[in-house]
């Protein structure tokens, strides 16, 4: 049975159909531009409408939009079984705040431990998602994200001699890129292409973060080299305009190959369709794979579609039972109620009963009065608990995270959001991936966004928008 693959983009979905295995087998793709402008979840239902009826006659796996999703390379300790699927989920639930999130094994050794690749989306996303797939009349099978895809990828290639080096994997205007050791993630990020492919600017800024790759490296005193950089989803040609400084750099670049035995139609190849090889990349039917589909219909209270007729079968049988017994216990009962009615009825109708009912009906009142009084107060306080504080002392950390280098302008605070927007600048172009690397490792932003650096002055200048992280409260995260 064929395995269909639906990739979602920016400005188009890509479909793949075919035989999944450790070297998938792709017999067809298509690509579909999204039709018109607005709402991209429309857009992607219109899109997903022009698929024939064959891409859809079998559950279909859905990898979503990098920019929609959040990752993250998880490290734990030798384990196996249950001992290992315990710290893996606590691993992953402390990881993730507000997000379903799911995770594969992307690498185990016995004595080195064991490398989770961990993936999470918010409810309302996976949610649309499910929603336009319905009405495309597509029943899914899971859903994952890229970086999933990327790693399995990594361990197909055909030839990767250099034990240390940097994969970038191009799609649309991102650039995923995986700092590798001895066939272990150590690091990935995902930064957005600003520059025309091909340009001087857009070699400048994958130089730049290259360079915050090694120096993040070098922080981490490993005694192998990083000697190449691998390239995939982006033209020779185009990839040239950074090549002068990745050799500056001392590195050497070069092209990712993948495994022969993985196929595709004819005048097609892997560079355009790597989210789709990735997730059709297994090494056995029971491997453990990210899905966040099953951990939605979890969260959501519900029961996967190969277990739903089931549900609708057991439920109303089970109520028709249930009518049937009471009805027939109510029809014995029927004579003794009327009577028991007739007695509290003339009970009520005493007038000295009545204003003992309304007496205790107005303190009831009153009492309910209180109690919701208390428990807006005691709400109150529990929120304004809860709301980032930017302190003094806080943008202290912030400011001397960069060094002496970099300096600091605080351009706006929303403090019911927890949005700081500040701008970073320095006089060397390589101080200003350093100290992003620096923030996201102090703990204080739950995300940082950020637009490429201007140049003005000899000064090199960085626009962040930043959410701080939320205040602890006993039991768990906000």
């Amino acid at each position: 049975m064929d395995t269909t693959v639906i990739v979602f983009q920016e400005d188009c979905i890509l479909a793949a159909k075919g035989k999944d295995g450790a070297y998938p087998l792709i017999s067809r793709v298509r690509r579909i531009p999204l039709p018109g402008t607005g709402d991209t979840f429309a857009r992607w239902s219109q899109a997903l409408s022009l698929l024939d009826p064959e891409w859809k006659a079998e559950p279909v796996r859905l990898v979503l939009p990098a920019g929609m999703s959040a990752t993250r390379v998880l490290s734990l300790p030798p384990g196996r079984g249950r001992q290992l699927s315990q710290m893996a989920e606590r691993q992953v639930e402390n990881s993730f705040r507000n997000e379903i999130a799911d995770y594969s094994i992307a690498f185990s050794h016995k004595k080195d431990g064991v490398d989770l690749c961990a993936g999470g989306a918010d409810k309302g996303v996976l949610e649309h998602f499910m929603e336009i797939c319905e009405e495309a009349g597509i029943s899914m099978e899971g859903i994952t994200v890229p970086l999933e895809g990327y790693l399995r990828i990594l361990g197909r290639l055909e030839d990767c001699e250099a034990p240390a080096s940097i994969c970038l994997f191009f799609e649309e205007d991102s650039m995923t890129s995986i700092l590798r050791l001895n066939g272990r993630c150590l690091y990935s990020s995902r930064s957005r292409l600003f520059s025309e492919p091909g340009t001087l600017d857009f070699g400048t800024e994958i130089v730049r973060s290259i360079s915050g790759i090694l120096q993040f490296y070098a922080g981490s005193r490993q005694e192998l080299p990083i000697t190449t950089v691998y390239y995939s989803g982006c033209p020779s040609e185009d990839f040239e305009a950074g090549q002068e400084g990745i050799r500056g750099l001392g590195l050497k670049a070069c092209p990712l190959r993948t495994d022969r035995r993985i196929t595709f139609p004819p005048g097609e190849g892997p560079e355009s369709w790597l989210s789709c090889m990735g997730a059709m990349i297994r090494n056995g039917k029971r491997e453990r794979q990210i899905n966040l589909y099953s951990a939605a219909l979890k969260a959501l209270d519900q029961e996967p579609s190969s277990k739903t007729l089931l549900k609708h079968l057991t439920v109303p049988g089970l109520l028709l039972g249930t009518v049937l017994l009471l009805g027939g216990i109510l029809w014995i009962l029927n004579r003794n109620l009327e009577h028991r009615i007739q007695t509290i009825q003339d009970w009520m109708d005493n007038s000295k009963v009545q204003s003992q009912y309304q007496e205790a009906a107005a303190l009831e009142a009153r009492l309910l009065e209180l109690e919701g009084g208390i428990a807006a107060v005691e709400r109150l306080e529990e929120n304004l608990s809860s709301y980032p504080a930017l302190s003094a002392q806080t943008l202290s950390r912030i400011e001397h995270a960069g060094g002496s280098g970099i300096k600091l302008e605080i351009t706006g605070y929303d403090a019911q959001t927890g949005i700081l927007t500040f701008r970073a600048g320095s006089r060397e172009v390589i101080d200003v991936p350093s100290y992003i690397l620096q923030m996201q490792e102090t703990g204080i932003f739950h995300t940082m966004d950020y637009t490429g650096y201007t140049y003005e002055n000899e000064w090199y200048t960085l626009s962040l928008s930043c959410v701080l992280a939320g205040n602890q409260r006993k039991g768990g995260d906000e």
